[in-house]
């Protein structure tokens, strides 16, 4: 019985001082990414906070980027953006409480979001018509846009986005996981935000996801900097994310022109893979908004803009052909 209690001790012992290095250890590196970030960007007042935004490019027509339910915001539009500049003017922005974006007092709902993309880009003077080009919940987004700013858009590239059945849906077996991994519980988030578990996670996952070392520095040192911020922000998102579910529902996009880019996930196994299954189902679906819309199905992850750009690129420039000679 002695020798069970003195291991319990020792491993109390070392449970404790790997929680205060996981402390020291996030605090040094929040402290160490805002001092070595430069903030040059541009913000604008939206319903009385500020929003950060990128424009780059001076052509018309307007490409306007929207993001998924994570961290990065505008710089998950990195690559894309850069390239499709060239031939466009591009708004990349980050969402109220995401990344550089100050939180916003009104609820994370669908309509809400998409009023202050509108709000933004009214301010902004950004020339109409749109392009609108979104990830992941984005498709949520665009869905309760063209509710209300439908005129204002040209055309419309869904990069893996989000269909709103895909809770109501889904599988048993993986619905319940699907909910817990999209909001974590309290002190499982209070635990991994102050012990540098959610640092070391990210990292590591942009280390998989960018293979070129320029991209790397350049995403993770803004990422960084706003890293707590920003996953803050995503957590309240998530929280709504059932609401966003069901408002973005009927709707129609008419003749806009729609390119939807969908992730190929035959590597995924077990649950990821009855998942991916059930979501390339539901891929398909989003062919029926619009009286044009084509499908790409794309060898790649969720993040096709990341891992495969130059397919985000191709396909952005092929509807604003198609939209040109409407």
């Amino acid at each position: 019985m002695h020798i069970v209690w003195l291991i319990l001790k020792w491993l109390l012992i070392l449970v404790v001082v790997l929680l205060l290095v996981g402390v020291i250890y996030e605090q040094y590196s929040r402290y160490s990414a805002k001092k070595n970030f430069i903030d040059n960007g541009t913000y604008v007042e939206v319903y009385g906070h500020k929003i950060h935004y990128v424009k780059r490019g001076e052509d018309m027509p307007t490409v306007v980027f929207e993001s998924g339910l994570d961290f990065s915001g505008h710089m998950s539009w990195y690559k894309v953006q850069e390239e499709v500049s060239k031939f466009a003017t591009t708004i990349s922005y980050d969402r109220a409480g995401v990344l550089r974006s100050e939180r916003s007092t009104k609820p994370r709902t669908c309509e809400n979001m998409a009023d202050e993309l509108h709000t933004l880009l009214e301010k902004i003077e950004a020339k109409k018509p749109y392009v609108l080009v979104v990830h992941s919940l984005g498709g949520l987004i665009a869905r309760c846009y063209a509710k209300k700013y439908a005129d204002t858009l040209s055309g419309i590239v869904f990069v893996d986005a989000s269909h709103p059945d895909q809770i109501e849906r889904a599988p048993e077996s993986i619905k319940a996981k699907m909910k817990s991994a999209a909001v974590p519980a309290n002190w499982a988030m209070f635990l991994s935000f102050h012990t540098g578990l959610t640092r070391l996670t990210i990292n590591s996952m942009l280390d998989k996801l960018l293979k070129d070392e320029k991209d790397k520095k350049i995403l993770k040192a803004e990422i960084n900097a706003y890293l707590i911020e920003s996953n803050t922000g995503a957590i309240e998102e998530a929280k709504m994310l059932e609401q966003m579910t069901k408002s973005s529902k009927g709707v129609s996009f008419g003749n806009i022109p729609l390119t939807v880019l969908s992730a190929n996930h035959k590597d995924a196994k077990g649950d990821e893979r009855i998942f991916f299954e059930f979501f390339s189902k539901l891929q398909k679906e989003h062919l029926t908004l619009s009286t044009k819309s084509k499908q790409i199905f794309v060898k790649s992850g969720h993040f096709i803009q990341l891992e495969k750009p130059e397919v985000v690129i191709d396909a952005i420039r092929k509807i604003l052909e198609e939209s040109k000679n409407d």
